[in-house]
């Protein structure tokens, strides 16, 4: 490559990573990174033949900063083969779920999640996530910064690309400047402190892409897996301790997912104007039903699908969701298969299962053809199989 174009693709990346921050959404219209994102072939190992989804555990990870404060969330999910996995960033700022009181002469206002560590503590922020994401853990834990670091201590070091500067302020007001705008090789101590830096009345859509670019630096870093130590508990056991799920997900190949993140503008939903966010639930379902199916609680639905799609787009994936749960049909797994690619979306199901979920999409999916499903998958209603129709219109945004 030449230093001119290295150049150039160096200041791509510096304009991505600052268009998404100010966009507040990752860009799931990259097809690399959903690639990856699926690279873990966690739902993908659902067989025709088998009748369980395989294990695919999930850890809530805490990442705290000066005087203690939650700076930095992520679910952890470990793959079906017991090591490798995802990493999911979850914004401290998003907001709690509410439900509606009927009756109620005031509607209880949603919460920052970083608001939530700090009154409640993990146990109570473990149990808002749950609830927000509808995935369960095995573990929760909560890292310090020496901790984060002794985590990210094999890598040796990560190279990090960040859209503008990072300082830091201390109690006493002392600003520090922890890294330039760039693309350079930083020690783990470093890497940490780019990932915990806040600053007062810094706006959270300000340290998205820095958050991001660390993860991709050390997902990069991670290659196909680190060495695991003796000393690391491979049993079921160990899964129960976040730094030994850790390890294991750092024994393989390292993936990374950032959640969307919308501003919550309304005032009635956001009085205070705190630096609020919503999460996108179509895309939140998409990524766990790809990444950590088992881990998945479920909403209360009467029928649950897995989706395949042949298209390897998230744009359609993510449509397909949408549309399903809008219809009251839950998403259980969601797996990207070589397949050809027919024009209507099949649903395979007992025949009554089929013609229930057809009623209920009302054409939401496109045209749709039913067969009976040949092999169950244990807690899956049914398999539904995207259709180059549906793929055109959810392409065009219809």
């Amino acid at each position: 490559m030449t230093a001119l174009r290295s150049r150039r693709l160096r200041a791509l990346r510096i304009a991505i990573a600052a268009g998404v921050a100010a966009a507040l959404v990752l860009p799931i219209g990259v097809t690399l990174a959903w690639n990856q994102l699926l690279d873990s072939r966690a739902s993908t190992s659902v067989a025709g033949a088998s009748i369980t989804i395989p294990d695919t555990p999930a850890a809530l990870i805490a990442a705290l900063g000066q005087g203690g404060q939650l700076s930095h969330l992520f679910v952890a999910t470990l793959a079906a083969d017991g090591v490798g996995g995802t990493v999911v960033l979850i914004p401290i700022g998003a907001a709690t779920e509410v439900a509606p009181v009927a009756g109620a002469s005031k509607q209880e206002t949603s919460r920052r999640l970083a608001d939530v560590y700090a009154s409640d503590g993990l146990t109570g922020l473990a149990n808002e996530v749950q609830g927000l994401l509808d995935v369960s853990f095995v573990a929760t834990g909560a890292f310090s910064r020496a901790e984060l670091i002794n985590v990210f201590a094999p890598l040796g070091g990560v190279d990090v690309l960040l859209d503008r500067e990072v300082v830091t302020v201390a109690v006493d007001g002392t600003v520090t400047k922890l890294a330039d705008a760039g693309e350079a090789l930083y020690p783990i101590d470093r890497v940490v402190d780019i990932l915990l830096a806040r600053r007062l009345n810094e706006k959270e859509s300000q340290r998205f892409a820095r958050h991001r670019e660390v993860w991709n630096g050390v997902s990069a870093r991670v290659g196909g897996g680190l060495e695991l130590s003796p000393e690391v508990d491979t049993t079921p056991a160990g899964l129960a301790d976040v730094t030994n799920f850790m390890r294991r997900v750092m024994a393989g190949t390292l993936q990374v997912w950032q959640l969307s993140a919308a501003p919550v503008l309304d005032s009635t939903l956001n009085p205070k104007r705190a630096d609020l966010y919503s999460l996108d639930r179509a895309e939140v379902t998409m990524v766990f039903a790809s990444v950590a199916p088992s881990a998945l609680v479920g909403g209360d639905f009467p029928l649950t699908v897995m989706i395949d799609s042949a298209f390897n787009d998230p744009i359609v994936s993510r449509a397909a969701v949408a549309r399903l749960l809008e219809a009251g049909i839950g998403v259980g797994v969601v797996r990207e298969v070589s397949a050809r690619e027919d024009a209507a979306t099949v649903i395979a199901a007992d025949s009554d299962t089929a013609d229930a979920i057809s009623a209920l999409l009302a054409g939401g999916l496109g045209s749709v053809d039913t067969q009976k499903w040949q092999a169950a998958v244990s807690g899956i209603d049914a398999s539904i199989t995207l259709g180059s129709e549906f793929a055109d219109l959810a392409r065009r945004g219809k």
